[in-house]
């Protein structure tokens, strides 16, 4: 099927207002601050909804419906412990960010426990970010390949360079608008493809839920067992609840829009808003469904042996009408850029603080600063690109499988690693470094685990029976119950080291600070 004039215009219209918004944002950068945390002077609101347009990626866009489609809901179960890790991170991660005024959330890091904390925690961040950002072009460049039926290269250039281009103008600014936009794009999608699936479907959407009920397509999980070798509920909970909160506690995206916000009612206000993606999630979801039922009454209408990823393209493409295609092409669109934006922003804070100031070019203007941020911006763009393009030589049922397995493994446990710190101040830095070493071999012990049916990689009586969607947990557990356990061999961190750094100490200030307040004060 070829690009309907109708479609062109609607996709044109959405990449032109793209590149606008990164236009317009970049006049009022004027460094560094400007660039990465916007001046720390935007609306909550706009912040809240960034953040919830960064959370509904082409994952959700489309794997989420290949998924739903091929089976059930059971991968809909971790997105559940979303509004608890959220409780908990906005009761103690933001205000306690806010007050550290760090432009990267790795800082932290390196003042609880010194720099090879810092340097750790940030490359595992830019390597998980990169491969993140590629897999989310490559999901978008699905239905595009459709439409135009060229090569799929051509595809994930152009995308990714619209995305690239105002990211590298308008920095977070830029990121935070047009998420706005973009968030209120692909829900519009959504709504109008379960629209039209109800109005085609003979007996419309009561018809749809009843026949998905008895056939068991609304199912959680396989089993409430407390197997955790098997898909069952309390595998999807505890990946749900560890991943939501090591996010939520280390992430740069987000520790990025804790300090963009104006006011900390602001941050605290717009980080809830995250908890309005479980109701995004279900309508993806149920879109799957919709289609299930939909080609199980017209299955002449789709292609044979087609992968479930691709139904809901083949769908948006033969099905809708000229223009409305092109909106919820520009949907998907703008499901990826969403969070290849933001990604791109977080991964150039990162590089720039915790390595480029620190390392290379220490003591230089912030101008100077700036522009490097730019390039490593444009960088990570053309990564991003060659990453998808990799992986579109690749072959699997569903990408959302794969996401979650290498997204346990490069998690690399940050968020035990986060809290070993910030919960228990007899934490010490020889005590942290034992517990991310045991935590390392426990991930990479679980993953050669994971893969010794394929290659054999391990003796028989050492391989361990963990489901791949708990590598992550094991990995954040033991670094946390290690480091603890290791700790009390050596001496408590000083007064001052903790000052402002755990949450017991969150109150206090350094004494350097406290000296400098009062020296500016005429004290």
């Amino acid at each position: 099927m070829g690009l309907r004039l109708g479609d062109a215009i609607a996709i044109a219209l959405y990449v032109a207002a793209m590149v606008w918004l990164g236009w317009r944002s970049q006049r009022r950068i004027k460094g560094t601050e400007g660039y990465f945390v916007g001046n720390r002077a935007m609306p909550g609101w706009a912040v809240g909804l960034s953040i919830l347009a960064t959370a509904i990626s082409s994952v959700t866009f489309l794997a989420m419906p290949g998924n739903s489609y091929q089976g059930n809901w059971s991968r809909y179960v971790p997105g559940l412990m979303l509004p608890v890790a959220t409780l908990i991170g906005v009761y103690f991660f933001v205000v306690f960010y806010r007050r550290t005024r760090f432009v990267s959330a790795y800082q932290y890091f390196e003042k609880r426990f010194g720099n090879w904390g810092r340097s750790y925690a940030s490359v595992l961040f830019s390597i998980g970010s990169l491969y993140r950002i590629g897999m989310v072009l490559y999901l978008m460049s699905i239905p595009i390949k459709v439409l135009f039926g060229g090569d799929i290269l051509s595809i994930i250039l152009f995308a990714g360079i619209v995305a690239t281009v105002y990211t590298v103008m308008g920095g977070l600014e830029a990121v935070i608008w047009t998420d706005v936009v973009q968030g209120g794009v692909l829900v519009l999608g959504g709504v109008l493809t379960i629209a039209i699936v109800f109005l085609d479907v003979p007996g419309g959407g009561a018809e749809i839920i009843q026949r998905a009920s008895a056939a068991g397509k609304f199912d959680m999980a396989a089993s409430f067992d407390w197997s955790l070798s098997r898909e069952t509920v309390w595998v999807f909970v505890l990946m749900g609840l560890v991943s939501n909160l090591q996010e939520l506690a280390t992430d740069q995206t987000k520790v990025q829009r804790y300090q963009a916000a104006k006011t900390d009612k602001g941050a605290i206000g717009a980080t809830l808003t995250v908890i309005a993606c479980l109701p995004v999630w279900a309508m993806f979801m149920f879109i799957g469904t919709c289609l299930w039922a939909y080609y199980s009454d017209f299955p002449n209408l789709l292609p044979a042996g087609i992968k479930a990823d691709y139904v809901y393209p083949h769908f948006i493409l033969t099905q809708m009408p000229t223009f409305v295609a092109g909106l919820v092409i520009s949907a998907v669109l703008a499901a990826a850029m969403s969070s290849v934006d933001s990604s791109m922003n977080g991964s150039s804070a990162a590089l720039l603080e915790d390595f480029y100031k620190r390392h290379l070019a220490p003591g230089r203007t912030d101008t100077h600063y700036l522009r490097v941020a730019r390039g490593i911006t444009a960088v990570l763009g053309i990564l991003m690109m060659v990453i998808a393009w990799a992986l579109s030589l690749l072959q699997a049922d569903t990408i959302l499988e794969m996401w979650i397995f290498i997204n346990a493994v490069v998690a690399g446990g940050l968020g035990g690693f986060f809290l070993l710190g910030f919960l228990f101040p007899h934490a010490n830095d020889r005590g942290a470094r034992i517990g991310v070493a045991a935590g390392v071999v426990a991930i990479l012990w679980c993953t050669l685990s994971h893969l010794n049916p394929q290659f054999g990689l391990l003796p028989g009586w050492i391989v361990l029976n963990v489901h791949p969607y708990l590598i992550g947990v094991v990995g954040n557990v033991v670094v946390l119950l290690v480091g603890i356990a290791a700790s009390l061999f050596f001496a408590r961190p000083t007064e001052q080291q903790l000052a402002g750094m755990t949450w017991w100490t969150r109150d206090r200030r350094p004494e350097q600070e406290v000296l400098a307040t009062s020296v500016s004060s005429g004290l």
